[in-house]
């Protein structure tokens, strides 16, 4: 039975290390966390998000991970998730690279989402991808068929310098910016180690060690960051 409340959430840029993977591993572990069955698309020719979940030998029901090889594919594999009815959410993980296959992902996606670290060349690649959607909105014949694009501060520091405050400053005067930010975590680090984070939290709990389940609480909290993010890039915050 097809599933029309389906929604594709691509998070692209045009650099690598901007956080892409790490942002799309925290928000599928909330998307899973409420039992949203997910369909996970690699687009990115180094394929770090699959990898991830190869290496680790992930077991989860609620998702499904496959390589997409080409852009052009998207729309096959989108239609085909929906007609099957069994995906409620599909995210996409791009290559950090300008080209034309951004166009085409954009036009199958419900949401853009771009990972904006608080340093300079990261304002500059910004400017880049901003500038390429409103290009973009100019090209085609229905503008409002477009997908929305979102900025977020990824990899936010809890005392960010005063230089990083100037580059927010400036960010948020010329971009969208969502308004829940992605802080710098070391659960994340732990995450890519050891799976998703809401997983790790339940390990953490039930150890057998008092240190290791007071830190259950910390990816707790990342999960229920990563729970608002996705609310706001869905639009119901």
């Amino acid at each position: 039975m097809q599933n029309d409340d389906m929604k594709v959430v691509t998070v692209m840029t045009r650099k690598g290390g901007a956080g892409k993977t790490t942002l799309l591993q925290a928000i599928v572990s909330a998307a899973v966390k409420d039992k949203q069955r997910c369909l996970v698309l690699d687009a990115d020719p180094q394929q770090a998000l699959y990898r991830w979940f190869n290496r680790l030998e992930i077991d989860e029901p609620l998702v499904k991970v496959q390589q997409l090889e080409f852009s052009s594919d998207l729309d096959n594999v989108i239609e085909a998730a929906w007609k099957a009815g069994d995906t409620d959410l599909v995210f996409v993980d791009t290559q950090g690279a300008a080209g034309a296959w951004a166009d085409d992902l954009a036009a199958s996606s419900d949401y853009l989402v771009v990972p904006m670290k608080l340093a300079e060349k990261d304002l500059s690649i910004t400017k880049d991808t901003f500038n390429w959607y409103v290009g973009l909105r100019d090209r085609t014949d229905d503008p409002a068929a477009l997908p929305s694009l979102r900025i977020i501060f990824a990899d936010v520091p809890t005392k960010p310098t005063m230089a990083q405050e100037g580059i927010e400053k400036e960010a948020l005067r010329l971009f969208p910016i969502m308004d829940n930010y992605f802080m710098h975590r070391n659960q994340h680090l732990d995450a890519d180690a050891q799976g998703f984070l809401h997983v790790v939290a339940e390990r953490r709990r039930e150890s057998k060690y008092g240190l290791l389940r007071t830190h259950a609480k910390y990816f707790d909290e990342a999960v229920d960051e990563a729970r608002d993010i996705l609310k706001e890039i869905l639009g119901d915050k």
